[in-house]
């Protein structure tokens, strides 16, 4: 029986080792690298994802971009002041409007020529008709208008219009000039409106050479011009109209106040450029004022002189010196900001910031904007602006 059992289990084995080995399994091939049989010889067609991209977006750019400026243009700004008239009658010049408050606010229109051959952020004034219109600006005419024709071709426009409120130490004259400048510089396609409050020094010689006079002036004129603004605002909201709204400097105590309790969605883009405004405060007014607007950006700088005068003068830390919010996208310009002349304050006029401003007027998330990258965590900022 032993002897059996062993010839069995010999047998077993035997026809074990006779038989095929089975191969192991193979990882499957994924499907992107195994070869294909085409089903027909023709090429599939490839698409440039790129130029499709500017095929369709053309036709919206020539829409959009009907106004190209490359050339010398006069550009029409329309006016909203609450300068005290030194004439009884609307005009153009600092002959007209001084620093005066008043308590009517004047409606109007001044063109102002803008040379093709400025500087970015310079105004290269002349009063001299023989000048070359291609290398100055040029106040050229005025004219008086009732509210309400300026707030019916805001309507016919149908653009949103361009709102800019100038800062401190700012007088009338200059205050067009820039919003002139700005709007050329943008190639801005609506209109644009400027709020000129009664910023400035006096017209003596000695009113200009002390600063502590003036901002205290000025800075009780912005408060005083509170009302005049808001004013302003409804008037574009009851029209049902939004705006771009652009403010710098101590404009800010003149717009953030004037939008508290506003209730009303009239901005399209806010932005802030170097806020003389109390940082608390405007932490504490963030909330109220936030659903006035689709977005908020800041521009702030820490080598910003004229925010380290304001910080000793207020006794209190200000916007323009950066300080985070969740509500807004704060930009750090500081890495730019110091190639203009100055306090390193009229920023917001120059090349670098417009380019900015001109991809947030046209709805760019500032993660995909250029030259934009993302702060430290618990930094005062979100963004810096590189150079």
């Amino acid at each position: 029986m032993k002897r059996n059992a062993l010839i069995f289990s010999l047998i077993a084995l035997l026809s074990a080792c006779s038989s095929e080995p089975v191969a192991p399994s193979k990882p499957e091939t994924p499907a992107i690298l195994q070869a294909t049989t085409p089903a027909t010889e023709e090429t599939p067609e490839i698409v440039n994802l790129d130029e499709k991209f500017q095929e369709d977006l053309k036709p919206i750019w020539d829409d959009y971009f009907k106004e190209d400026y490359t050339d010398t243009r006069a550009i029409d700004v329309f006016v909203v002041t609450n300068r005290k008239s030194k004439t009884g009658n609307f005009g153009c010049t600092n002959n007209t409007y001084g620093v005066a408050l008043d308590k009517v606010t004047s409606f109007g229109i001044c063109k102002i020529n803008v040379p093709k051959n400025h500087s970015t952020g310079e105004l290269t004034f002349t009063k001299d008709g023989r000048q070359s219109s291609h290398d100055y600006f040029k106040i050229l005419n005025a004219k008086s208008l009732p509210e309400t024709t300026v707030m019916d071709y805001m309507k016919k426009t149908k653009r949103n219009p361009l709102v800019f409120v100038h800062g401190f130490n700012v007088r009338y004259e200059e205050a067009l000039l820039r919003a002139a400048q700005i709007t050329y510089d943008l190639k801005y396609q609506g209109p644009v409106i400027l709020f000129s409050w009664p910023s400035g020094a006096g017209d003596g010689f000695f009113d200009e050479q002390f600063l502590t006079k003036t901002y205290e002036s000025n800075n009780q004129n912005a408060k005083a011009s509170i009302q005049a603004f808001r004013n302003l605002m409804t008037s574009l909201a009851n029209s049902n109209l939004k705006v771009n709204l652009v403010v710098h400097s101590m404009g800010h105590q003149v717009v953030l106040p004037g939008l508290k309790d506003f209730h009303k969605s009239v901005i399209n883009e806010l932005v802030l450029n170097a806020p003389d405004f109390e940082a608390a405060e405007f932490l504490r007014l963030i909330d109220n004022i936030k659903d006035t607007s689709k977005r908020i950006t800041l521009y702030c700088s820490y080598n910003d002189k004229a925010m380290t005068a304001s910080k000793t003068f207020n006794n209190n830390d200000r916007m323009g010196a950066c300080t985070y919010s969740e509500n807004l996208d704060t930009i750090n310009v500081g890495l730019v900001d110091n190639q203009t002349l100055g306090l390193g304050h009229g920023y917001y006029s120059s090349r670098a910031i417009l380019s900015d401003v001109f991809q947030v007027l046209l709805g760019i998330d500032a993660e995909k904007r250029l030259f934009i990258r993302k702060s430290e965590p618990n930094s005062t900022e979100k963004f810096y602006l590189r150079n």
